[in-house]
């Protein structure tokens, strides 16, 4: 009968600790909350992130936890990464990467609202088209696809890859928008040729 005990003890022990390495270490299920990522993303959506080795490309949608904030996980897609220039107009709401204008029919809104990090910027005189942002090592620039609703790079700056939690691979609920939420991020030739646990986020 000890022998039981002790059998099923060791059992729930070794159940209890691949399930904590799989969840910090190879993936996570992540329960959207706010409408930062509107329309790509509703309140209550669950999405499925990838822990293991991920690295973030442009386009992803990513889960972090900024050291400004660091109990409350951000969900918001990469626009940029190392290397990469960044500069936004906000009169006509384009994004310009890498001096040229991405294509972005994922966003609810053109991008008109800018934030803490922008405007320190524009205040010490490093922000304009002919002087965008550079991506610094290791580091992203990210922002919601509800763009005049979201806290992101505008506001809070560049995100080190080392707050990054994961990429969401896939939305799998609800069933009915069952899929992937990226999106390559590329120039658009025709605007430049033509003029159970979950871990809430927000």
């Amino acid at each position: 009968m000890l022998k039981e005990i002790r059998d099923w003890v060791l059992c729930l022990v070794i159940a209890v600790a691949l399930a904590l390495v799989i969840r910090n270490f190879v993936f996570t299920l992540v329960k959207v909350q706010g409408a930062s990522m509107q329309p790509t993303l509703q309140e209550n959506d669950k999405l499925y992130v990838n822990r293991f080795f991920y690295k973030p490309e442009k386009g992803d949608v990513i889960i972090f936890k900024p050291e400004s904030d660091p109990d409350r996980p951000y969900v918001k897609r990469v626009i940029a990464t190392e290397g990469d220039t960044v500069y936004i107009d906000f009169e006509n709401g384009d994004v310009y990467v890498n001096g040229q204008v991405i294509d972005e029919p994922y966003i609810k809104d053109k991008t008109t609202r800018t934030g803490a990090y922008i405007m320190e910027c524009i205040a010490d005189g490093r922000y304009s088209k002919e002087n965008p942002i550079v991506i610094e090592k290791d580091k992203v620039f990210v922002m919601g696809d509800n763009r005049n609703n979201s806290r992101d790079s505008r506001e809070i700056g560049q995100v080190p890859e080392n707050e990054i939690v994961g990429g969401a691979v896939f939305r799998f609920w609800p069933i009915s928008n069952f899929g992937s939420v990226a999106y390559p991020i590329e120039s658009s030739y025709l605007i430049e040729d033509e003029k159970h646990n979950f871990t809430f986020v927000s």
